[in-house]
């Protein structure tokens, strides 16, 4: 189970890592993400949380809640992020485990979730559509855009900040060791430290 951990922690910290610096939108909210806020403990959460506990663990300060969910109107696994027993972090993963869904119904499916958020926030926003492994903007061919994704040599990636920059949101799609990955990252906007140095040095 701990090395499953770690692996999601590097897999987590790889997804996250070409991450660029969301354009303000003007959302606000009772919640910063779903019905939880920053902050909250692990017992917090999971008395907020309904969806399905699928596991809980932790790694020196770093604890994660799993759940099986919806997510975006389909099938998802939604993990909670906890840094010293406050949440700092909540990531929807679209079509977990779903081997029948292929690159491109998750690249489809990128484009369906970037409408929905330009619809509920901004249309203000960071993104880096056509992204190399080190982070460098590439115009690529939509004919091989499957081959270029599953081989990773490229990522799709939108950026915003909401509710009164107190909450960014990363939508991604990228290989991630072994798969090519439809990720949602809500994060704590205003962490006063690097959220992904910390979780990769929980690997140590």
């Amino acid at each position: 189970m701990k090395k499953l951990v770690l692996s999601f922690l590097a897999l987590l910290l790889f997804v996250v890592s070409t991450t660029y610096a969301p354009a303000p939108a003007t959302a606000a909210t009772k919640y910063d993400f779903k019905n939880v806020n920053w902050g909250m403990t692990v017992n917090q959460v999971k008395k907020k949380e309904k969806s399905k506990l699928l596991d809980q663990s932790k790694i020196k300060d770093i604890s994660l809640l799993e759940y099986k969910t919806t997510g975006f109107r389909v099938n998802a696994k939604l993990v909670y992020i906890f840094y010293n027993n406050k949440l700092v972090r909540a990531v929807y993963e679209i079509y977990p485990n779903d081997y029948k869904k292929t690159t491109m119904d998750k690249y489809y499916k990128y484009f369906s979730i970037k409408r929905d958020l330009l619809d509920e926030y901004d249309g203000s926003i960071n993104f880096k559509d056509g992204l190399t492994p080190s982070g460098k903007r590439v115009l690529y061919d939509s004919e091989d855009v499957e081959k270029d994704l599953v081989a990773g040599a490229i990522a799709l990636e939108s950026n915003w900040v909401i509710d009164k920059k107190k909450t960014s949101i990363s939508l991604m799609l990228a290989r991630v060791t072994d798969a090519v990955r439809l990720r949602v990252i809500y994060t704590d906007y205003n962490l006063k430290y690097d959220l992904d140095e910390l979780i990769d040095a929980q690997k140590y």
